[in-house]
């Protein structure tokens, strides 16, 4: 494990040790809704989905904006039905979908979608001191115009369609 994969695991470990709401579980993966959101069930082979799982700490591209689509499709790369995901829970919003950081064999999902430049950090949600490292990565995807960073434009999901 190389150094700086150490130092993450380790500001995540302290992040879910003193994080009150947190919980660790196990998921399979049912369905990949779109770049930040999947559909996971507590048991492997489920095909009712019991949970719904937000990427915590990212905006990814919503379906009709440039880069949507190649999010969801990382995912299903990534993630295709019946993959073993590790979910850290740190909220749930009033519809019932839960706010997670997820892992697909010890990667966390969340950062590989900013390293890819296929989401953003949300300015408003993304609270956790891991957030700063995150914050750089996706400066990094700008610089070097990788997804989504290299178009003129980019409109952030919490601005689209104003």
């Amino acid at each position: 494990m190389g150094t700086r994969t150490g130092i993450y695991l380790l500001v995540l470990l302290v992040f879910l040790c003193f994080c009150p709401g947190a919980r660790a579980w196990d998921a399979y993966v049912v369905r990949v809704e779109d770049g930040n959101t999947i559909s996971v069930s507590e048991r492997p082979g489920g095909d009712q989905p019991a949970v719904l799982l937000r990427f915590y700490g990212i905006d990814a591209p919503s379906q009709r904006q440039p880069f949507g689509c190649e999010a969801r499709d990382f995912l299903l790369r990534l993630m295709p039905k019946g993959t073993k995901v590790s979910v850290d829970s740190v909220d749930e919003d009033d519809q019932g979908a839960v706010s997670a950081l997820v892992q697909v064999a010890g990667a966390s999902v969340n950062y590989q979608l900013l390293v890819e430049g296929l989401a953003w950090v949300s300015r408003s949600t993304c609270k956790a001191i891991f957030c700063r490292r995150w914050y750089i990565q996706e400066h990094q995807a700008v610089v070097n115009r990788r997804g989504l960073w290299g178009l003129n434009m980019s409109t952030p999901p919490w601005q689209w369609g104003r």
